[in-house]
């Protein structure tokens, strides 16, 4: 009999009944969390989004916790000088960011500025983070991210032919680095952060859904090399939850709900 996932180290499972129904949820948690932030904890709050599936994402946020207590970015960049594929850019269409700008929240502009070089660029973020921590000790770190079918998050690609090369990048004492992923991804240049940054934010939300993503999570549930996997990174983190849906979960191996709420 398949067992039922209620939990993934410190992180909460929540299993949806589809992908339309878990982006949902996630937002209503994310508002639920920002409020609480807001109005119990007051305290300002870094909320930093993944590109790709957890853009889509943003858009369902409750307006009401949008203010001028947060300030937003990307959680993991793309370098490009035309700023096309650059996740600022993407994070720039949706209504998330138009209600943010209209409503007073400070924005950490990641788009590749002209004449700049991916490492001025992980420099410059890496010291927007720190400055930011500098002016609000008391503040929190909120963040989204996928996982993609190869495993790979928050711009962090897996090096399973060397894992030292993935240590150096990704263990060290650096928030952001910049890297060329070479031939792992088709956005081969990348200023991401790093897995040192990623045990520090204080609240993670991981959104990962869809039968196609199946295989790699049930690969990513029995191990423990990152190298390999990026996203077993989600084993050690402190404080969250995992929004998937039902097809992921029964790809994977595991038992689905009898019934969704």
């Amino acid at each position: 009999m398949a067992a039922y996932l209620k939990s993934v180290g410190n992180l909460k499972v929540y299993i949806r009944k589809d992908k339309e129904d878990a982006a949902t949820f996630f937002a209503k948690d994310i508002s639920r969390k920002l409020k609480e932030f807001r109005d119990v904890e007051r305290r300002d709050v870094l909320f930093l989004s993944s590109g790709g599936s957890a853009l889509r994402v943003l858009d369902r946020i409750d307006e009401s916790v949008i203010g001028p207590y947060l300030t937003i970015g990307i959680f993991d960049e793309r370098f490009d000088p035309s700023n096309r594929t650059s996740n600022y850019a993407q994070l720039r269409k949706t209504a998330f960011y138009k209600r943010a700008v209209s409503l007073g929240c400070r924005l950490i502009d990641t788009a590749t500025q002209k004449g700049q070089t991916k490492e001025e660029l992980a420099d410059f973020y890496e010291n927007e983070l720190r400055g930011w921590r500098a002016r609000h000790p008391r503040g929190a770190i909120m963040a989204t991210m996928g996982i993609a079918v190869d495993g790979h998050t928050a711009g962090i690609m897996p090096f399973p032919e060397d894992p030292a090369r993935f240590h150096e990048l990704f263990e060290r004492e650096r928030w952001i680095v910049s890297y060329d992923a070479g031939a792992k991804n088709p956005y081969a240049l990348r200023a991401t952060v790093t897995f040192t940054f990623l045990r520090y934010v204080d609240l993670i939300g991981i959104y990962v859904v869809g039968a196609e993503k199946g295989q790699m999570f049930q690969k990513l549930m029995e191990g423990d090399d990152c190298a390999e996997v990026p996203g077993r990174i989600i084993k050690t983190l402190p404080r969250g939850a995992i929004y998937t849906d039902a097809a992921l979960i029964a790809a994977a191996g595991y038992a689905t709900p009898g019934k969704f709420p």
